[in-house]
């Protein structure tokens, strides 16, 4: 309590003390508006008036004020606001330019999330108003303990230079979490971010529960209604207000706060391992955010990032009070009952099964493999925790008036299927044939993403030092093995089983970040560059099919941005491996930015096509089950209704008479006769030289296809 009540003393004394100097800022900052607005008028209006495209003629202007401003405000923050800064006088000017650069970024990057976070609750200017407000604050706070920040190097001359390297490092990592945030938030309405096709069904029985304006039991297509127990499903009905404000966004936020969530968990823990290391902790979060497997399953709406958060808070509790909580007989049981239960609310009562039999070899562990002492002290406990979980799970049958129908759907069809494969022999299964324990095993890098090389360096590093690890270390490392023994068992074995085993890793990758060769580091960023050009070629030749106002204003810029920073990430050894996450959540940024392209204007129906489908019946195909649920945001007003894509269209007797249909065309195909409208949709699943075409430049033929809303009278049946 005292520690925690120093530091917010210390915050308050800190924001007194820079009053002054935060004054000078603001009046600099309000020369560089006046700049700012001057040039973008002068450029539109005068400078650039051969460019006849308004929206490429603005954002012209607009790279040339903020060029200029931000110019001007470095010069006079040197000169007058931090002139009493010695490092700010000595550093090359050039160097210093690009951090305050990075700084202004990351400002404005927090403004821009801010303002779109609050419009949905006030007036757009308001919103503004706060995000200007915020975004101020992280600009003054980075170059105040960044680019002009103090370093005291009075007589510890021979290690002043190793000291003024590491300063930067907590700012970095602070700034890294930050743009982790904008990141996961950017595109969270987008129709084709990075997801799972289970989204789809779980947006349809969470509209379709919402109709019924009942918690249980839940509703939907008939067969799949309890494909999994309640939670999320609720969690969708709240965000919603029961379908009231039925938005993509709505449905998803709450998974970005789940993962955050789990990430906060990461770095506290990182932080304690590390002895109260901040930088160690805002690491481990970053790390777990860097991951592709959270970055992919963390945002939509699906089950993972809730089911995360529970399962390792189970573990963070036993760990962050350790040896209490080993040593407790009902306390921390119950506790532990609670958050497994709730784990199992979210995902299956089969979770039960990966928590018990980590919380086992933990105690285990702890009691020195000693069997005796295991089932005398801690499994009593363990056992507790299992039936206090199953009882809050048990509910879900107590207050559903349709139990039998959770049995056969989601106890024998979702759960037991999975313990008999199509593979003949499950031994086969197991080693050469189907989901194989060797593919289940390489799921760990998948997972990781950009960071796989890391996570291997990491691994041989811990196995060399395997005798000198932290005890909470080798307890971290139970966990991971036993969560994949365990998903070794069912036939259907999928990388998504290991979600719950990357924060552990990530609170690893940060505590033995120094033990894992940089080389490691050096290899993911290589990969972070190749990324980032592969992707910047294609976002060049699709601009030149498509038009370049189609992307993001600051696409391009981020794409050469994030290739520089990777490379001096590269060229700094020191800041290599806290730089890496940072960059691995560049190309997630930069990937969202491409796949905006297939939203408005390009990838929605216009005003007059929503208007003109209001109360009518759109027959839309599915490639799976619940696809249809995307046309129901693309067209709002209308009666959605899903066919089998590939088979016949629906009979006429189904069709009503002024019902409409969704049909898919050649984007240079002509259209269809009766069409009321269109918008373009991307492919996927593409063959080899579909691929080497795009790659040549070809990629409006096989990226794109068009989709055309007809009368549904003119499809000929059959």
């Amino acid at each position: 309590m005292n520690r925690a009540l120093y530091s917010i003393h210390s915050v308050i004394s800190w924001s007194w003390n820079q009053r002054y100097r935060f004054f000078k800022f603001g009046m600099v900052g309000v020369s560089g508006i006046v700049i700012n607005q001057a040039v973008i008028w002068i450029c539109y209006a005068h400078v650039f008036t051969d460019v006849l495209n308004l929206s490429l003629r603005l954002n012209l202007s607009m790279a040339i004020g903020i060029l200029l401003s931000m110019t001007n405000n470095f010069y006079w923050n040197r000169r007058w606001t931090w002139k009493d800064r010695e490092r700010a006088q000595k550093l090359p000017i050039v160097h210093q330019y690009l951090q305050y650069a990075a700084a202004n970024w990351v400002g404005i990057v927090a403004q821009v999330t801010i303002t779109n976070l609050l419009t949905i609750w006030m007036p757009y200017l308001l919103a503004n108003l706060f995000g200007i407000g915020v975004g101020c604050v992280v600009n003054f706070i980075l170059n105040d303990l960044w680019t002009y920040r103090h370093v005291n190097t009075e007589g510890i001359d021979p290690e002043a230079k190793q000291l003024e390297r590491a300063v930067p490092a907590v700012p970095l990592t602070i700034s890294g979490l930050i743009f982790a945030l904008c990141t996961y938030l950017y595109g969270l309405a987008s129709l084709h971010i990075l997801r799972n096709g289970d989204e789809l069904v779980y947006m349809h029985i969470t509209r379709v529960t919402s109709m019924a304006k009942q918690w249980l039991p839940l509703q939907g297509i008939p067969g799949m209604r309890n494909t999994k127990p309640p939670l999320l499903f609720w969690q969708g009905l709240v965000s919603t207000d029961w379908g009231n404000h039925w938005s993509v966004v709505a449905l998803r936020w709450p998974s970005v706060a789940w993962t955050f969530g789990t990430a906060l968990l990461c770095g506290l823990l990182g932080w304690r391992l590390s002895g109260r290391d901040v930088f160690k902790g805002a690491l481990a979060a970053l790390f777990y955010l860097a991951f592709f497997s959270t970055y992919r399953y963390g945002r939509p709406y699906l089950t993972n990032p809730p089911e995360t958060f529970w399962v390792f808070a189970c573990f963070f509790t036993l760990l962050w009070w350790k040896p209490r909580s080993f040593d407790s007989r009902f306390l921390f049981p119950t506790i532990l009952g609670v958050l497994a239960g709730m784990a199992l609310l979210t995902k299956s009562f089969a979770q039960l099964l990966p928590i018990g039999v980590g919380l086992a070899c933990w105690h285990l562990h702890v009691r020195g493999w000693r069997v005796a002492s295991f089932v005398r002290r801690s499994l009593p406990g363990i056992v507790w925790t299992a039936l206090v979980s199953l009882g809050m799970f048990s509910l879900w049958f107590l207050f559903d008036p349709e139990p039998a129908a959770i049995w056969s759907e989601f106890v024998v069809g979702e759960n037991v299927g999975k313990m008999a494969g199509s593979v003949g022999s499950w031994f086969a299964g197991l080693l050469w044939n189907g989901d194989t324990v060797w593919s289940l095993a390489g799921s760990w890098f998948f997972n990781a993403g950009l960071l796989a090389f890391p996570l291997f360096g990491l691994m041989v590093a811990c196995w060399k030092d395997r005798r000198t690890l932290l005890d909470e270390e080798r307890l971290l490392w139970i966990w991971v093995f036993a969560i994949f023994i365990v998903f070794c068992i069912p036939s259907q074995r999928s990388g998504r089983y290991l979600l719950e085993g990357m924060p552990a890793l990530a609170v690893l990758m940060a505590t033995r970040c120094h033990h894992v060769g940089r080389y490691a580091f050096v290899l993911s960023l290589a990969g972070v560059i190749a990324v980032l050009l592969s992707l910047g070629w294609i976002s060049f030749l699709l601009a030149n099919e498509v038009g370049i106002q189609a992307f993001p204003w600051w696409h391009f810029p981020l794409v050469v941005a994030a290739t520089a920073f990777a490379v001096t990430a590269i060229a700094r050894p020191r800041w290599t491996a806290m730089c890496t996450p940072i960059a691995a959540l560049s190309v997630f940024l930069a990937l969202s930015s491409f796949l905006s392209v297939f939203d408005a204007p390009l990838g929605t129906y216009d005003t007059a096509v929503i208007k003109a489908t209001a109360d009518r019946v759109v027959w839309a195909p599915e490639r799976f089950r619940s696809k249809a649920e995307t046309h129901r945001f693309l067209l709002p007003l209308a009666v959605v209704r899903g066919y089998p894509a590939g088979e016949k269209v629906p009979d006429a007797p189904v069709r009503g008479p002024h019902d409409l249909m969704v049909v898919q065309r050649p984007l240079g195909a002509p259209a269809p006769a009766g069409a009321m409208g269109s918008r373009i949709d991307i492919t996927s699943r593409h063959k080899a030289w579909q691929i080497w075409e795009m790659a040549t430049g070809k990629v409006k033929k096989h990226l794109f296809a068009r989709e055309w809303v007809v009368p549904a009278g003119s499809v000929p049946e059959g």
